[in-house]
Formats: C-alpha cells, sequence, structure tokens
C-alpha cells in the first residue's frame, strides 16, 4: 500500500495533461474553376517546361483538395501539400522574373476556408476567402503543412507515442515561425482593398507567432507526458515546464486578441474555451508538482499551501473573467465534458493528499501552514525546453523559374534563352517591391479594360 503523503502519478492527469484540440488544415472551395493551363495558355503553353509546370500545378491542387475535403489521413494531405509548394514557388518566382510576359487569359482566383477559423455554420470552419494572389495560395499551402503536422501530433499522443508527438507539434511550430519571421512579412503590399483581416489566421503575421507559441506548448505537453511515464518523476523540473506551458498559452492569448483581434473573434468558440481550460490546468499542475518538490525538501507548510492552491485551480470559474476551469467543463455536450470524468478522478486525488498532508501537519510536523504561498517561494518564471528551430521546408534550392512569354514573339524567347541558369531575381529574402499581389490587379486591370495582353 503506498503512503497517502506520495501517491503515484493519476492516469487522468496525464490524459488531462495531454488533451488536446482536433486540429484540421484549411479547406480549398471551388477548386474546379481554377486552372493554370487555361490561366497562363497564352503565355505558357507553347513551352515544353512550362506546359508541364502548369499541368502539374492544377494536378496537385486537385489532390491537395481532394485530401483537405475528404479529410484524409493528415500524412497523406502533408505529402500533397508538400508536393504542391515548390510547384507554386516556380510559378511566382516565374512571374516575379517576367513581370512583362506573365500575361492570363483568365484571372486567378483562390478561395480557402481557414483551419483556425470558426466564423462560418456549424462555428468549425471558415468563411471563404479570396484573393487572386499566388503569394495567397502559397501561404496557406504553407499552412496546410503546419496544420497537418499538428494533426499527426494529436495522432501520436492518442496513440501514447508522445517522442513522436513532440516532433510533429515543434515541426508544427516551426512552420508558423517560418510564415511569421519570413514568408508573410515578404507579402508586403496587400493592396487598397485587401488587409490582413479579409484573409484567413493563416495569413496574419500574428496569428502566425501565437499559433507558433501554441504548437510549442502542445510539444512541451508531450514532453512533461513522458517525463511522468519515468520510475522517477523530478517533480521540480516538471513543475517549471508546466509554468513553461501555461506561459506559452498566455503569450497566444496576449498576441492574438490584443494585436489580431479580428481573427480572434473568428476562432472557435470550443477552441477558446479549450485554450482557457488548458491555461488554468497548467498553472494548478505546475503549483501540483511544486508542492510535491518541496514536501520533499521537508517544507511542510509552504507545500500544503501549494497544494491548496492547486486545488483551488482545478474549480469551475466564478465568470469567463475569472481563472478557473471554464463552466462548460459541466455542459453535457460540450467538447469540454468529455474531460469531466478524468478533472474529477484529479480533484480526488488532490484531496486525498491534502487530507494527509494536513494530518501530518498537525500531527506530526507541527509546522505552520501560510495562508497563501510565499512570494519568494513560487516559480518566478517557467522553463521553456522546446525552442523553434529551422523549417526544412523553407529551403529554396533548385527552383528556377520557367519561360513566359505570347507565343509568336520572338524576341521575347531569344531573351528567354539568353538569360544565364540562375537569372538575377528579386529573392524571397529581400522582400518584393511589386508584390504578387501588384502584379495580379494589373493583370485584372488589362483583362478588364479589354486590352491586349
Amino acid at each position: 500500500m503506498s503512503d497517502p503523503t506520495t501517491p503515484p502519478i493519476p492516469k487522468s492527469l496525464l490524459r488531462l495533461c495531454t488533451s488536446l484540440h482536433a486540429y484540421r488544415p484549411g479547406i480549398i472551395d471551388s477548386v474546379s474553376k481554377l486552372g493554370y493551363t487555361k490561366c497562363f495558355e497564352s503565355a505558357g503553353s507553347h513551352h515544353p517546361t512550362t506546359s508541364a509546370l502548369l499541368r502539374d500545378l492544377s494536378q496537385a491542387r486537385l489532390d491537395l483538395a481532394a485530401g483537405l475535403t475528404t479529410g484524409s489521413n493528415p500524412a497523406d494531405t502533408l505529402s500533397h501539400a508538400s508536393r504542391y509548394l515548390p510547384l507554386i514557388r516556380t510559378l511566382l518566382l516565374s512571374c516575379e522574373v517576367q513581370p512583362d510576359t506573365a500575361v492570363l487569359d483568365a484571372p486567378l482566383e483562390f478561395k480557402w476556408r481557414g483551419g483556425l477559423e470558426g466564423d462560418d455554420v456549424g462555428g468549425t470552419m471558415g468563411k471563404v476567402r479570396c484573393s487572386q494572389a499566388l503569394m495567397y495560395e502559397l501561404s496557406m499551402t504553407i499552412g496546410v503543412i503546419s496544420l497537418s503536422h499538428a494533426s499527426i501530433g494529436c495522432g501520436h499522443s492518442l496513440q501514447g507515442d508522445f517522442v513522436a508527438a513532440v516532433s510533429s507539434f515543434k515541426n508544427a511550430a516551426n512552420v508558423m515561425e517560418h510564415l511569421r519571421g519570413v514568408h508573410l512579412p515578404q507579402w508586403v503590399a496587400l493592396g487598397a482593398s485587401t488587409s490582413p483581416g479579409d484573409l484567413p489566421c493563416e495569413c496574419e503575421v500574428k496569428c502566425a507567432e501565437g499559433f507558433g507559441e501554441i504548437f510549442k506548448s502542445h510539444a512541451q505537453q508531450m514532453a512533461v507526458a513522458k517525463a511522468l511515464q519515468g520510475d522517477s518523476v523530478n517533480y521540480s523540473l516538471v513543475g517549471k515546464l508546466c509554468v513553461g506551458i501555461k506561459e506559452g498559452i498566455e503569450k497566444f492569448v496576449k498576441v492574438v486578441r490584443g494585436e489580431a483581434g479580428v481573427h480572434w473573434c473568428r476562432m472557435p468558440v470550443a477552441y477558446l474555451k479549450y485554450i482557457a481550460f488548458q491555461t488554468s490546468l497548467q498553472d494548478a499542475l505546475g503549483m501540483y508538482f511544486q508542492a510535491r518538490d518541496t514536501w520533499g525538501k521537508g517544507e511542510y507548510g509552504v507545500a500544503l499551501a501549494m497544494l491548496r492552491e492547486a486545488r483551488s485551480a482545478l474549480e469551475v470559474r466564478e465568470s469567463i473573467t475569472s481563472k478557473g476551469i471554464p463552466e462548460d467543463i459541466n455542459v453535457k455536450g460540450n467538447p469540454l465534458a468529455v474531460l469531466r470524468p478524468d478533472l474529477d478522478d484529479l480533484r480526488r486525488h488532490v484531496d486525498g493528499m491534502e487530507e494527509a498532508w494536513t494530518n501530518d501537519c498537525e500531527k506530526v510536523y507541527f509546522d505552520k501552514v501560510p495562508d497563501s504561498v510565499p512570494v519568494g517561494k513560487r516559480i518566478k518564471k517557467g522553463m521553456q525546453m522546446v525552442k523553434f528551430g529551422e523549417w526544412e521546408g523553407a529551403n529554396k534550392e533548385g527552383i528556377e523559374p520557367v519561360p513566359l512569354s505570347v507565343k509568336g514573339k520572338g524576341e521575347e524567347e531569344e531573351k528567354w534563352e539568353s538569360m544565364p541558369p540562375t537569372a538575377p531575381r528579386q529573392s524571397e529574402e529581400k522582400g518584393m517591391e511589386r508584390s504578387d499581389s501588384d502584379l495580379a490587379r494589373e493583370l485584372q486591370a488589362k483583362l478588364n479594360a479589354g486590352e491586349d495582353i
């Protein structure tokens, strides 16, 4: 029989610690109405390499759209998006280095439903949002890659493979960090008629920053779960990791709600309640593990004060602005309600420890229990074990432009043939003076005016 003052970690705690939102990528809308071959027929159909690229683009987009719509295995979706990515980059580069000959026979119009939004009917998917910019298509494809990694991580967690889950969520975080720090800042000119608020979360810098923090926090949740499976638990370390998770989630809330409020309001209500739940849970777990570490050091009164504070954080909050578990945990049919049995079990576990510790403090150690945890005894800053790394997909080596010119204009074809293998071009790293959206608007204006393009 185990010592009631030092009981084993309950399985309910492990399940709560690894509870996750079911992430899914966005969805391509009206895929059949956009064909690269048709749009670039005059500029590219007579060039074998360009014609092949356009056919590959159209097929790759159809494959990606089919996978996203049917909700196929996230690993397959990741594969489709990874195949599509270099193709769309090649077309974008070709248009950048040949702006005068990158003419359209029909307008490009990319339609997506964001995977991080819930402002459409049902509250689980975003409304259709459109843009003619190739950079929009590229941004959403990168978003699919990030969210596919997150979805794969959820699967690993359910299977109990926490090491693999750490890797998947870290990959998702790295892709979001690339969006935030490299890709989206290059999209420098959205145009007078298009603002970041008109596009999905995946195209907003602050949303990418926030979700990078969330996915890092998920990776750290998985690391905590792995640590709890060991024969000996380092309570001090795990407590600091839980506080670090809470700090990462709080940074997500601060950044997105504070600086991308339009997108915050679009997010599914269930997701925002999940975020509130995890914030309070990680706060409680951080104090719980610190209490166990402090008890082991012989500071019994302070440890009991910590345990009582941890138990308080597991109670349902009094209002939506106060600390505590969201009230949805008690609402039958609510997504959070599935966690109620484990939460009740964890509460009973902590109650049992509190009773045993109180008895020892009063009858064995005669240690005074402070009314609150002394400031000097609290964890001042959590530990961020998971760091951002390089995203392998950011490497654009081997991407070369294909020729674009109107058939019959020998001067243009001669000009292309004379270009060196690696033509001087405005790289993504240096930004774009003329963004892809600018090019799209110029071409669209010519089409609308009936000019010869």
